[in-house]
């Protein structure tokens, strides 16, 4: 905690429960096609958060190590360094592999679904909004480079338009997760461990993430 303090001394430790509490207000990893469609609204207690969390993000509860959680005001010079999410749909052949939201703001090397998506959000008049305390980086120490864990849409549109317009972005808070341990959507690679089997000739496998 003091080492990611010492380089943003602005920001301040949170739970696990605020970063929930954010995806959920977002509308959870799945996302949305309507990105004006009404999400439904985010319980009132942390219990039923999380049980929201267990029934409907299995994919950022499989695939994230346990964290130390962080809110940092969002620096626009990360652009050049912010990766997006290791998900073969955003990883198109035309780009080689490239993951770096700066190397990506030609739309059209996108799959349709996301540039349709993105182009809708570049258009939106207050984006920042939709990302305040709304979107997830994770990344291994303070000076890591970072992976986006969701807001993969709206922070590329963000700098999308970042890098047309030459006003400043309003600021906004964003999530940062530090660990150690392996994450797959930050690129990291992970190994499903066999397990002892229950029936004659079962195949059964976890995924060690810790």
């Amino acid at each position: 905690m003091s080492e990611f303090l010492k380089v943003y001394p602005d920001a301040r430790q949170v739970t696990l429960d605020a970063v929930i509490t954010g995806w959920l207000s977002a509308g959870g990893l799945s996302g949305s096609e309507n990105d004006s469609e009404r999400y439904d609204p985010v319980p009132k207690t942390a219990a039923e958060r999380y049980e929201k969390l267990v029934c409907h993000g299995d994919l950022f509860l499989r695939f994230i190590p346990a964290c130390d959680w962080f809110e940092v005001r969002f620096d626009p010079a990360w652009f050049t360094s912010l990766k997006l999410i290791e998900e073969e749909s955003w990883n198109h052949g035309a780009v080689g592999g490239e993951r770096r939201l700066a190397k990506r703001t030609d739309l059209s090397s996108l799959h349709e679904p996301h540039r349709v998506r993105v182009e809708r959000l570049f258009a939106h008049p207050a984006l920042p909004a939709l990302l305040d305390r709304q979107a997830i980086l994770f990344g291994h120490s303070p000076l890591d480079e970072w992976s986006i864990l969701d807001g993969n849409h709206r922070l590329l549109a963000l700098a999308c338009q970042h890098q047309l317009a030459a006003s400043p972005i309003a600021p906004f808070s964003i999530f940062v997760g530090i660990s150690f341990g392996p994450c797959r959507w930050h690129g990291d690679p992970v190994v499903w461990q066999e397990r002892p089997e229950r029936t004659p000739g079962e195949k059964r496998y976890v995924l060690k993430v810790w």
